[in-house]
């Protein structure tokens, strides 16, 4: 069975660290404090952070692991971890890059815990793991892992408690912290910018300067005339998809779609006056794709085997793949509310999908519905989803702080903490990247000289605005070098 390991786990305290206990506060006190049940005794962070309980007849093997004839408990710090952006981007690293596709990623639900979990695949490992965010410590201890075997992982983590209050918002001053002797190394040899880019800086206000990008629009604080120029091009309304639209893109292919007698959402397709399919619930989405020899229609058609149930009912949807004249079983199962019905693409003559595995494990398929590869993720409301798209005759991923060019994970290659905001500019690829306590941006398979110590991105609705945009092969994007935010512009000519 294969093994899960960390990387320099460090397993005993940080000697260099002075702990901030006041001189009236002992362990001893902070036991006595610690609630537990009988059958229980406690662990508490040598430092006084937090406390655990774990079963009473365990016995120490270390100062931070213990053991048990029916299970154990371990604990680590992980400060290679320490420059990633959350505890989601850790578990999303180690579930992905570390172990290989071992464990599938989940939050954790324990109130005061906080954090995200790695929870074994069917057989695959007999170890449950966790990931927490320290903020309040220092940053050679920001995270730290629980680690145990199975059946006791839910009544360990529960009793979690922070003896110590923390400041959960609270993010590392990058830019008071020194660089890794391999961070030295890589920036060493990254380039000047060439005479193609023009970067520009606009310093926002110094009564903006403290202001909260997760609360406020930085782009309200900017200057008028660093504003992006209005675009001159008509704005196109949107027109809503509906049964003539949609037969109007397929009549060249010989497809119709035709109402169900008595029904007043599911559709019946008709190839050249002949019915091919019954009972589709959903108005496909259709899409063309233009090869060197000709077009390709490429859709998805959702049918119900009963028409009398829901597509929420379980073994009630069959989903057909449409391609040209030809038409196959795609899936069989019920229809998930988080399933990414993402725009496929079509690389070196042959499409791909994205889909949904366990949990939240986004898949990439070829024609034949076989996976490609596959990637470990979680989010609440919807798949962290941000690009999947065609280039070159490559194919590229974007998923929460990752980027993945075809199959391989950008952050793996580099050794990059995070990668984001995967941009095709001029036809050449541009992307931003963490290395250490710095931010950087790679374009036309160049790593450039200049950074910033926090780039803002990943926000969605209102906050969207604070994000980098590209228009007119110009970047527009807030970052923020030895303490001062800029707004910064990036032509590229």
């Amino acid at each position: 069975m294969p093994s899960l390991s960390f990387p320099s786990v460090t397993a005993s305290p940080n000697p260099s660290r002075t702990s901030t206990l006041s001189p009236t506060t002992t362990l001893e006190n902070l036991i006595i404090k610690t609630a537990t049940q009988p059958e229980y005794q406690v662990f508490i962070d040598p430092e006084g952070w937090f406390s655990f309980s774990y079963p009473k007849q365990w016995i120490k093997k270390s100062d931070l692991s213990y053991l048990g004839t029916d299970g154990f408990f371990e604990i680590g710090y992980i400060p290679e971890y320490s420059f990633y952006p959350n505890a989601l981007t850790v578990c999303e690293w180690l579930a992905n890059i570390n172990t290989k596709n071992l464990y599938t990623v989940s939050w954790l639900v324990t109130v005061e815990m906080g954090g995200c979990k790695l929870l074994p695949r069917s057989g695959l490992s007999e170890t449950t793991w966790a990931v927490v965010e320290n903020s309040s410590d220092d940053i050679s201890r920001r995270f730290f892992y629980i680690k145990t075997d199975n059946a006791h992982f839910e009544d360990i983590s529960s009793t979690f408690k922070w003896i110590r209050p923390i400041e959960e918002k609270k993010k590392p001053d990058f830019n008071k912290i020194e660089l890794r002797s391999e961070d030295n190394d890589f920036w060493s040899k990254t380039s000047s910018l060439p005479s193609n880019l023009v970067l520009k800086e606009y310093p926002l206000p110094s009564k903006y300067q403290s202001a909260d990008h997760s609360e406020s629009v930085f782009l309200w604080f900017i200057p008028p005339e660093a504003l992006p120029t209005p675009s001159s091009s008509s704005h196109q309304s949107h027109s809503p998809t509906t049964v003539e639209s949609i037969n109007q893109s397929l009549e060249k292919n010989g497809y119709s779609l035709q109402k169900v007698k008595d029904s007043y959402y599911l559709y019946d397709l008709y190839q050249n006056n002949t019915r091919v399919l019954q009972n589709i619930y959903q108005l496909p989405e259709v899409y063309f794709f233009q090869t060197e020899d000709e077009e390709k229609l490429v859709f998805f058609a959702y049918t119900l085997i009963d028409p009398k149930q829901t597509p929420y009912t379980k073994d009630n949807v069959i989903s057909y793949l449409v391609l040209d004249e030809s038409i196959s079983i795609w899936e069989k199962s019920m229809l998930n509310s988080q399933y990414p019905y993402w725009r496929p693409i079509w690389v070196v003559d042959k499409p791909l999908f994205l889909g949904l595995g366990d949990g939240t494990t986004l898949q990439v398929f070829n024609l034949q519905h076989e996976i490609i590869f596959s990637f470990a993720s979680y989010f609440v409301t919807h798949v962290p989803i941000k690009k999947f798209k065609a280039w070159n005759n490559h194919w590229i991923l974007e998923v929460s702080n990752f980027v993945v060019q075809d199959g391989n994970i950008l952050n793996e290659k580099y050794n990059f903490e995070e990668v984001f905001d995967w941009f095709l500019i001029k036809e050449n690829p541009f992307f931003f990247f963490r290395k250490g306590p710095r931010v950087g941006f790679s374009y036309d398979k160049q790593f450039f000289s200049t950074y910033y110590h926090e780039v803002i991105h990943g926000y969605c609705c209102g906050l969207i605005l604070n994000n980098p945009s590209l228009k007119d092969d110009v970047l527009r994007f807030f970052g923020k070098r030895d303490g001062i935010w800029y707004y910064v512009v990036l032509e590229f000519r």
